[in-house]
Protein backbone atom coordinates (compact mmCIF):
# COMPACT_ATOMS: atom_id res chain seq x y z
CA UNK A 1 0.00 0.00 0.00
CA UNK A 2 1.54 3.51 -1.05
CA UNK A 3 0.05 5.94 1.98
CA UNK A 4 -0.59 9.95 1.57
CA UNK A 5 -0.57 12.32 4.14
CA UNK A 6 -1.82 15.72 4.68
CA UNK A 7 -0.22 17.85 6.24
CA UNK A 8 -1.91 18.07 10.21
CA UNK A 9 -3.10 21.28 10.46
CA UNK A 10 -5.32 23.03 12.92
CA UNK A 11 -9.12 23.65 13.02
CA UNK A 12 -10.56 26.28 14.90
CA UNK A 13 -13.49 24.16 16.45
CA UNK A 14 -13.83 21.47 19.00
CA UNK A 15 -12.92 18.09 17.95
CA UNK A 16 -16.32 16.68 18.66
CA UNK A 17 -17.95 19.14 15.61
CA UNK A 18 -15.17 18.51 13.20
CA UNK A 19 -15.53 14.37 14.09
CA UNK A 20 -19.87 15.34 13.50
CA UNK A 21 -18.90 16.85 10.50
CA UNK A 22 -16.58 14.13 8.76
CA UNK A 23 -18.61 11.46 9.96
CA UNK A 24 -21.42 12.32 7.82
CA UNK A 25 -20.77 12.12 3.76
CA UNK A 26 -23.03 14.86 2.73
CA UNK A 27 -20.91 17.06 4.29
CA UNK A 28 -17.97 16.10 2.00
CA UNK A 29 -19.26 17.95 -0.69
CA UNK A 30 -18.24 21.05 0.62
CA UNK A 31 -14.90 19.85 0.86
CA UNK A 32 -14.65 18.32 -2.61
CA UNK A 33 -12.46 19.73 -5.62
CA UNK A 34 -14.26 21.07 -8.91
CA UNK A 35 -13.30 17.62 -10.81
CA UNK A 36 -15.66 15.94 -8.25
CA UNK A 37 -19.01 15.30 -10.83
CA UNK A 38 -22.11 13.14 -10.02
CA UNK A 39 -21.96 13.74 -6.06
CA UNK A 40 -24.25 11.45 -4.55
CA UNK A 41 -23.95 10.68 -0.88
CA UNK A 42 -25.82 10.12 2.13
CA UNK A 43 -24.68 9.69 6.00
CA UNK A 44 -22.33 6.69 5.57
CA UNK A 45 -21.49 6.35 2.01
CA UNK A 46 -21.55 7.81 -1.00
CA UNK A 47 -20.39 8.10 -4.98
CA UNK A 48 -18.44 10.33 -7.75
CA UNK A 49 -16.52 10.90 -11.11
CA UNK A 50 -13.57 12.13 -11.27
CA UNK A 51 -13.88 14.21 -14.23
CA UNK A 52 -12.12 12.54 -17.27
CA UNK A 53 -11.45 9.61 -15.03
CA UNK A 54 -13.04 7.11 -13.21
CA UNK A 55 -16.73 6.93 -11.24
CA UNK A 56 -15.45 6.11 -7.22
CA UNK A 57 -17.62 5.10 -4.44
CA UNK A 58 -17.19 4.51 -0.31
CA UNK A 59 -18.41 4.40 2.79
CA UNK A 60 -17.72 4.33 6.29
CA UNK A 61 -16.10 1.55 8.06
CA UNK A 62 -15.51 2.29 11.35
CA UNK A 63 -15.77 5.42 13.67
CA UNK A 64 -13.73 5.99 17.17
CA UNK A 65 -15.26 8.99 18.77
CA UNK A 66 -13.68 12.07 18.38
CA UNK A 67 -10.72 10.67 16.86
CA UNK A 68 -10.77 8.28 13.65
CA UNK A 69 -13.31 7.98 10.85
CA UNK A 70 -11.90 5.21 8.34
CA UNK A 71 -13.21 5.22 5.14
CA UNK A 72 -13.45 2.14 2.38
CA UNK A 73 -13.86 1.88 -1.21
CA UNK A 74 -17.19 0.18 -1.93
CA UNK A 75 -18.30 -1.52 -4.78
CA UNK A 76 -16.49 -1.49 -8.23
CA UNK A 77 -13.64 0.55 -7.94
CA UNK A 78 -10.79 0.79 -10.37
CA UNK A 79 -8.17 0.46 -7.10
CA UNK A 80 -8.99 -0.83 -3.50
CA UNK A 81 -8.10 2.41 -1.11
CA UNK A 82 -8.92 3.37 2.61
CA UNK A 83 -8.94 7.21 3.54
CA UNK A 84 -8.47 7.58 7.27
CA UNK A 85 -9.62 11.16 9.20
CA UNK A 86 -7.69 11.25 12.47
CA UNK A 87 -8.62 14.05 14.58
CA UNK A 88 -6.19 15.16 17.54
CA UNK A 89 -7.50 17.17 20.77
CA UNK A 90 -5.49 20.63 21.00
CA UNK A 91 -7.48 22.82 23.25
CA UNK A 92 -11.26 22.95 23.87
CA UNK A 93 -12.12 25.08 20.51
CA UNK A 94 -9.60 23.59 18.49
CA UNK A 95 -8.56 20.53 17.18
CA UNK A 96 -6.11 19.28 14.52
CA UNK A 97 -6.92 16.92 11.48
CA UNK A 98 -4.89 15.19 9.38
CA UNK A 99 -6.12 13.16 6.40
CA UNK A 100 -4.18 9.77 5.26
CA UNK A 101 -4.94 7.86 1.63
CA UNK A 102 -3.72 4.24 1.24
CA UNK A 103 -3.71 2.61 -2.17
CA UNK A 104 -2.98 -0.08 -3.69
CA UNK A 105 -1.22 1.26 -6.74
CA UNK A 106 0.94 -0.75 -9.20
CA UNK A 107 4.66 1.34 -9.88
CA UNK A 108 3.18 2.80 -13.26
CA UNK A 109 -0.29 3.90 -11.24
CA UNK A 110 1.76 5.14 -8.50
CA UNK A 111 3.83 7.34 -10.96
CA UNK A 112 1.22 9.26 -12.44
CA UNK A 113 -1.00 9.50 -9.54
CA UNK A 114 1.54 10.26 -6.72
CA UNK A 115 1.30 14.13 -7.32
CA UNK A 116 -2.83 14.15 -7.75
CA UNK A 117 -3.56 12.06 -4.50
CA UNK A 118 -1.14 14.36 -2.05
CA UNK A 119 -2.07 17.40 -3.36
CA UNK A 120 -5.80 15.89 -2.83
CA UNK A 121 -5.22 14.62 1.06
CA UNK A 122 -3.72 18.47 1.26
CA UNK A 123 -6.57 20.04 -0.49
CA UNK A 124 -9.46 17.73 1.68
CA UNK A 125 -6.97 19.34 5.00
CA UNK A 126 -6.76 22.81 3.62
CA UNK A 127 -10.55 22.91 2.69
CA UNK A 128 -11.99 21.11 6.17
CA UNK A 129 -9.55 23.86 7.97
CA UNK A 130 -11.18 26.77 6.08
CA UNK A 131 -15.36 25.31 6.80
CA UNK A 132 -14.44 26.05 10.34
CA UNK A 133 -12.27 29.13 9.94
Amino acid sequence: MTEFISERVEVTAPRSDVYNFLSDFTNFEHLMPEQIKNWKADEESCSFRIEGMADLSMRIASKSQDKNIHIVADGKNPIDYTLDCYLFEKSEDSCKVEIAFQADLNPFIKAMAARPLQNFVDMLAERLQKHFA
